[in-house]
């Protein structure tokens, strides 16, 4: 009887000084107390998350932009990128993204570089919303950005999720980079053009 109450106090002593620990250091986990200290406060399915609805603006600025150019061709290999990229996606899909993302861009600052584009007051108008679009794709990206800086999926995250996330946080500042410039450079083409420059482009450089 003795030595089971002797067990028994040793339990609740354990417990509180478990509990202890914990309060000590604002609830966090730590090593062998519930979890590992190295996982991220974000989990790998609110960054691809984030990571989607801002490509999805992104993808319907190029879908805009290069139909307002007369880029067509470009603009329906855009538009189906953006119908494939899910909240689930893999890392197949975000690669394939962020070439067509690329290959979109690539094309764009090509046809800025073409001093016979004609634009009517619609294709103006269609050039001018693409430009808010890739604002606020490029505005998402730098605020989940800040967010997934110091992203460590736990040793035992594993899956699809966990692959996607990594592949997002190791891309995304070429990402922001290369859609800067491509931002930068369509402001250009729409100040040469007499296009409205959108608020959001505007708030987007000030951002990168």
């Amino acid at each position: 009887m003795k030595s089971k109450f002797l067990a028994m106090m040793v339990g609740v002593a354990l417990s509180a000084a478990s509990g202890m620990a914990c309060a000590q250091f604002g609830g966090m986990k730590l090593p062998g107390i519930g979890g590992d200290s190295a996982a991220s406060s974000v989990s790998s399915e609110q960054i691809v998350k984030s990571y989607v609805g801002g490509a999805r603006d992104v993808n319907s600025a190029d879908v805009k932009m290069l139909t307002a150019v007369g880029l067509k061709d470009e603009a329906a290999k855009a538009e189906l990128a953006g119908k494939n990229l899910t909240e689930g996606a893999t890392t197949d899909s975000l690669k394939e993204s962020s070439q067509v993302q690329t290959d979109s861009s690539k094309a764009l600052e090509a046809k800025f570089k073409d001093q016979k584009v004609e634009m009517d007051a619609a294709s103006k108008k269609k050039f001018s919303d693409g430009m808010a679009d890739l604002g606020r794709g490029i505005i998402k990206y730098v605020g989940m950005g800040k967010e997934a800086q110091g992203f460590k999926p736990s040793p035992t995250a594993i899956g699809a999720s966990t692959n996607s996330a990594l592949f997002i946080v190791k891309s995304l500042p070429d990402s922001i980079k290369n859609l800067g410039s491509t931002l930068k450079s369509s402001i250009d083409f729409a100040k040469t053009n007499n296009i409205p420059v959108p608020k959001e482009a505007s708030d987007a450089t000030s951002m990168i």
